[in-house]
Formats: C-alpha cells, sequence, structure tokens
C-alpha cells in the first residue's frame, strides 16, 4: 500500500511539473537581425508571461510549421514539398528558437532549437547578469524606460526597462532588471528589439513550447558543439558525418538530408549565423 501511495504522488507531481501555466501577459517584439553577414532580416517575436514562467518564441515558425503539416496531412510529402516555397515565402522570415524561463524550476530555462535537421533542448541555469544602470530614460510603446547594460554568453546588451511593468523578464533570456526589459541592442549592433506592443494575453494563450516531443535532451556544452560542427559544411561533409556515426555505433543527433542522392550539388554550404549567444 504504502508503494502505490509513493507512486501515486510520483505521479501527481509529474503532472505538475508540465504542467502548462496559462499566460497573463503578452509582449511583442521586432528584431532587426543580421542572421547572415551582410543581410538584416526583421523578425517578430512573442514574449507571454504567466504567473511563474514565461516563454519567448517566434510565432512565423509555429504557423509555417501548422500549416506545412496540415498540407502534408491532406496530400502527403509530395503536396507538402509543393507548397513548401509558398508557406515558407507567407511567413517568412521565421526562426524556430523558442525560450522557457522560470522551467523546469525557478532560476532555470529551456532552451530548443533546431541544429540543421534535429530538435535539440537543453536545461540550464538562468545566468545572473551584472548590469550597470544608467541615467537616461526614453519613452518606448507609451512607457517610460530607464537604460541599463550588461553582458551574457559572450555579448554585451545596452538594454531600456520599465518600472511601470514590474516583470523580470525580456526578449532572449535577458532578466534581472526591476522591469519589463523593452528594449536591447548588442554592443555589435546584430541583433536590436524593440517592444512594438505589451497587451493582457488572450484567454486561450498558455505558456507552452510548440513540438516539445520532437526535441531530444543534451546539454548546453554538447548543443553548442553540435552547432559549430553543423556550420559551414556541404552536403557530402555532412553525409560522410552521418554515415561515421552510424558506423561508431555512437549514440548521437542523426541529421537527415533530402533527396535521393544526399551528395549532389557539394558546393551547397549550410550558411554561418550570427547566434543570440556567442560562447
Amino acid at each position: 500500500m504504502r508503494n502505490i501511495y509513493i507512486t501515486f504522488l510520483f505521479l501527481i507531481f509529474c503532472s505538475m511539473a508540465h504542467a502548462q501555466v496559462q499566460a497573463k501577459y503578452r509582449v511583442t517584439y521586432d528584431c532587426d537581425a543580421q542572421v547572415v553577414t551582410g543581410k538584416t532580416n526583421t523578425y517578430r517575436w512573442t514574449l507571454d508571461i504567466g504567473e511563474t514562467t514565461a516563454v519567448f518564441y517566434n510565432n512565423n515558425y509555429r504557423l509555417y510549421s501548422s500549416e506545412l503539416a496540415k498540407v502534408k496531412a491532406q496530400g502527403g510529402d509530395n503536396a507538402m514539398i509543393d507548397q513548401l516555397p509558398v508557406i515558407g515565402g507567407k511567413y517568412f522570415p521565421k526562426n524556430d528558437l523558442q525560450i522557457v524561463v522560470g522551467s523546469p524550476e525557478k532560476g532555470e530555462y529551456i532552451y530548443y532549437k533546431q541544429v540543421l535537421n534535429s530538435g535539440l533542448k537543453y536545461v540550464d541555469a538562468l545566468p545572473v547578469i551584472e548590469w550597470q544602470l544608467t541615467d537616461s530614460t526614453k519613452t518606448i510603446c507609451e512607457y517610460e524606460c530607464k537604460q541599463a547594460v550588461g553582458s551574457v554568453y559572450g555579448r554585451t546588451w545596452t538594454v531600456w526597462y520599465s518600472i511601470e511593468l514590474p516583470l523580470n523578464y525580456g526578449p532572449y533570456i535577458l532578466n534581472g532588471l526591476p522591469g519589463l526589459i523593452m528594449a536591447a541592442r548588442d554592443s555589435d549592433g546584430l541583433f536590436d528589439f524593440k517592444a512594438v506592443g505589451v497587451e493582457n494575453a488572450p484567454e486561450n494563450a498558455l505558456v507552452s513550447v510548440y513540438k516539445e516531443d520532437s526535441h531530444q535532451k543534451c546539454t548546453r556544452k554538447r548543443f553548442l558543439q553540435l552547432r559549430s560542427e553543423s556550420e559551414g559544411i556541404n552536403k557530402d561533409q555532412l553525409v560522410d558525418r552521418i554515415l561515421s556515426q552510424r558506423a561508431s555505433g555512437e549514440k548521437v543527433i542523426v541529421y537527415t538530408v533530402s533527396g535521393t542522392d544526399a551528395k549532389i550539388d557539394n558546393e551547397v554550404e549550410v550558411p554561418k549565423y550570427n547566434h543570440l549567444d556567442k560562447e
């Protein structure tokens, strides 16, 4: 009987740990991001904030992936491939990054991102940023904001936060100020976030991750290693890596390559990107 009781408590704990929190506030940011050298795109990001957690994501990616899945379910792979350029253009630009702050425990975050075609996720402690406060002020979305400067993961950020909105969140994993971060720009000028809307979240909005089960667990160190190794390689090198990993029997992330002949056009390279976290 005692074992049954312990199991029951464990199941309750697990259900609570994975329970989705109702979002209370929704912040919308536009970010001018230099994703490839010489080219800048403007991404629209959403920050849904609940009582104890928040999720940062790009809604274009969710809409793109959802519509693509519907086309595939109705017409199969060929229909999906035919519609890929149309749907991709409809939701351009998009980014699959998702970050849940304050989960699974307070002071932690879960980072979700694809490396090539593999979804990865890791849990890490939320960085403690040593902010330097200044006397500068400006107005964003009709809120008076103050300036602060701090560094995290190899980038120095100048941010603007509003104590009128006492929420300890911001874009990406920027946090730790006595108010919502309304704007943020890194010192290299590669990323420039600015809030374009602050509102109550829709009644059905949850602090949730899209396709969480499709992401494989790893450490942050391993994620950065895989990300670094995947950049700038051509298809020929990619196939060789897959084959060598399979031959060794090592349990690693397996990248998938589309097409009947994966070694066709091996001059095409996976582009290198600027990342929010440099290290």
